[in-house]
């Protein structure tokens, strides 16, 4: 800053709905004890380290923050540094983006990028699609980074739930060989189902390359990352949830991750 503060920000969930897994209860109180505070313009947590900081000892906080608040390997870190434009507003990257929220200014995320001071996460309000390709409309660009989340961290122990409510897909890496592993939801799982995947929707979901419930209760299916890649992932889990389970956005497609 000016007067050679260092001013940091931390994610918050306005731009990152999966962080609100991380950041509830214990974790943001102790998220506030350390001394960040929400800014509600943005969306992020923020904290103003003063210039006469020791900078070895605001390294400190804020590894300590990525480490007791967001449960990050210190050992495993991602570091990234990068001049960027002296603008009142620095690009972001958006909700559809990796680590939305983040000062980003690479041409391949223009189209998305946030370039305001300020963001306001969309309505919470249900919108209804039609058809397989209005469902992907709406989420494919969600669904679409959450593989690209696990395809990314194939080593780890990560996953992503798609619940409809009537109903879920779910994904998980695979290693070696790498492959996106996803489930589709069975009666065997859940009996309620039986009235809704009927011989015709199951038809649909073996047309897909699903395989009946045996090596787990759920249908299931290995999407090969030479073959498919994260977009083309996302719009037949979606297109699934739309024709195999009739969902159609009445109610807000819950994600759920580890």
């Amino acid at each position: 800053m000016p007067e050679r503060e260092l001013r940091c920000e931390a994610a918050g969930t306005s731009m990152q709905p999966s962080l609100r897994n991380v950041l509830a209860g214990d974790r943001l109180s102790r998220l506030a004890a350390q001394g960040w505070v929400l800014d509600p313009s943005f969306g992020n947590h923020v904290r103003t380290f003063p210039a006469d900081m020791p900078t070895g000892r605001a390294s400190e906080q804020i590894l300590r923050t990525l480490t007791e608040v967001y449960d990050a390997d210190a050992a495993g870190l991602e570091i990234q540094t990068k001049w960027v434009a002296d603008t009142p507003c620095p690009p972001r990257a958006g909700p559809s983006q990796n680590l939305a929220g983040s000062v980003n200014d690479t041409p391949a995320m223009r189209l998305t990028s946030v370039r305001t001071c300020s963001y306001a996460p969309p309505a919470d309000t249900p919108q209804t699609a039609a058809s397989s390709t209005e469902l992907i409309a709406l989420y494919g660009a969600t669904v679409t980074a959450e593989i690209q989340r696990l395809r990314i961290n194939a080593t780890r122990r990560v996953y992503a739930s798609f619940n409809a409510g009537i109903g879920y897909v779910q994904c998980t890496p695979e290693t070696p060989p790498s492959a996106i592993y996803c489930e589709a939801q069975s009666a065997e799982s859940w009996a309620p189902l039986a009235t809704i995947l009927t011989p015709e929707r199951v038809a649909r979901l073996h047309r897909a390359g699903y395989a009946d419930p045996g090596r787990a209760p759920n249908y299931w299916k290995n999407y090969p990352v030479e073959k498919f890649n994260d977009a083309t992932i996302a719009s037949e889990l979606l297109t699934i949830l739309h024709e195999v389970y009739g969902y159609a956005g009445e109610t807000k497609l819950k994600i759920l991750t580890e």
